[in-house]
């Protein structure tokens, strides 16, 4: 977008809250001088992941120095949002990224509070060089706002003696969840693992069935929470808490988490690429007892992946997104650093954003944990590489989870029914929104 935007686009984002999106202007590559198209710039980088700043120093070694460099800075991910904010508050060029590293939770919301700058002009001539439902994930109302550098493949991963023994097959829907976890129960085991704190796998089995909680619907927000198919869902997993088929433990209990895996007490994680590298490094009993599945279908789907995806977003403080975002692509693009940061020892395990990511998955897989089974790993995520699409976030989306996550750890307490977090959920959001002045349709 450009500062050409028409005024009826204008009002219809500023209606749904996302007006920074249509104001911001690139200004160097619309020709204005944005600091000029002459001298050496200084990209600088705020991101916490692991290979990123090794991929920063490899992109530095392939550009002459006298006209693109990246400064590489440590923010750590909790605290990224706020930083931007406050650098961008203040009006403090200075001190602002030009890119920094989040992904679609924040995306409406960085762009209602004017802290990021649609890209998709800039982005558009290297679309192909990317996985098109990562694109898509990081566009919203048209409005491109990151360049995607990793994505969240959905597979299963089980421990095969505690289904062999049990003499059943291994899962392939949450309905079979609940029919194996039955049975498991019957040898003293949980056949999966929720944390109170954290309720992003319900939401993305909503997701995953189809539900589309939020939508831009004209000039306003649609607001879906509270539907047929998100209560189905939710009667899913009370099945499972009320039968007593899971176990409760916190992410914040990690190693504890990571001792039930290894007793064979839990026998299935939904997981992805990044969190291989410290199940393998956890266990201890169960190395090479364990093996890939593709994700779990539900309500009769497709095995589909629905999970964020993450990318470099370009700060409205930036004086050169043109070159903020050529910086961008090549280190979400390109082979070196792609495969830096898809590796568990040097980078952080990601699933690539890019067009062709099979060439960078042999070493995400844990060969150790996995033992015989190795060998079918790649061709389980690359089934499980299928992403639902259509799914937003809207601009009030900190405060909206929080409350979700409050909702579903009194749920898993057994405060209340899990079906019971959709209607609060439901009017909790309308009234943020419009409370926030944004227009709200139901």
């Amino acid at each position: 977008m450009n500062r050409n935007t028409s005024g009826l686009r204008r009002r219809t984002l500023a209606r749904a809250g996302l007006t920074g999106a249509a104001a911001a202007p690139l200004l160097a590559a619309c020709g204005d001088d944005g600091g000029g198209d002459s001298g050496p710039v200084t990209v600088t980088l705020w991101s916490d992941k692991a290979g990123m700043e090794e991929s920063v120093a490899a992109f530095n070694e392939a550009h002459d120095a006298d006209d693109i460099q990246v400064e590489y800075v440590e923010v750590p991910a909790p605290e990224m949002v706020n930083q931007v904010n406050q650098a961008v508050e203040a009006g403090d060029a200075d001190n602002a990224p030009w890119l920094f590293q989040s992904d679609n939770r924040n995306g409406a919301e960085l762009l209602a509070q004017e802290q990021i700058v649609d890209i998709g002009e800039l982005l558009e001539p290297h679309a192909d060089r990317f996985n098109p439902a990562a694109l898509e994930s990081l566009s919203i109302g048209g409005i491109a706002y990151g360049v995607p550098n990793m994505m969240n493949a959905h597979f299963v991963m089980v421990w095969e003696p505690a289904f062999t023994e049990a003499g059943i097959e291994i899962p392939s829907s949450w309905e079979e969840v609940v029919e194996a976890g039955k049975t498991l129960k019957e040898d003293g085991r949980y056949v999966f693992n929720f944390a109170g704190e954290d309720p992003s796998t319900f939401m993305n089995m909503t997701w995953q069935a189809g539900a589309r909680w939020f939508r831009i619907d004209g000039d306003a927000w649609r607001v879906d929470i509270d539907s047929d198919t998100a209560r189905y869902v939710a009667d899913l997993v009370q099945q499972l808490f009320d039968d007593e088929l899971v176990e409760k433990i916190s992410y914040a209990d990690y190693a504890a988490m990571m001792q039930e895996y290894d007793a064979g007490n839990i026998a299935l994680r939904q997981t992805s690429t990044w969190q291989l590298a410290g199940h393998q490094a956890n266990m201890d009993a169960t190395l090479g007892q364990w093996r890939f599945a593709p994700n779990l279908g539900i309500m009769n789907g497709d095995t589909i992946s629905a999970g964020d995806t993450g990318g470099l977003m370009v700060s409205s403080l930036c004086p050169r997104p043109d070159r903020a975002v050529e910086a961008a692509v090549w280190l979400s693009t390109e082979s070196e650093p792609v495969a830096t940061m898809a590796r568990p020892d040097s980078g952080s395990g990601w699933y690539p954003a890019v067009a062709d990511a099979e060439p960078y998955l042999d070493d995400v897989v844990p060969a150790e944990l996995l033992g015989d089974n190795a060998e079918d790993a790649v061709p389980v995520i690359m089934e499980s590489a299928h992403f639902s699409s259509d799914w937003a976030y809207p601009p009030n989306s900190t405060s909206m989870y929080e409350e979700l996550a409050d909702q579903w750890g009194k749920a898993m307490a057994g405060e209340l029914p899990f079906a019971d977090i959709l209607p609060h959920m439901q009017e909790w959001t309308v009234n943020d929104l419009k409370d926030r002045g944004i227009d709200v349709v139901e």
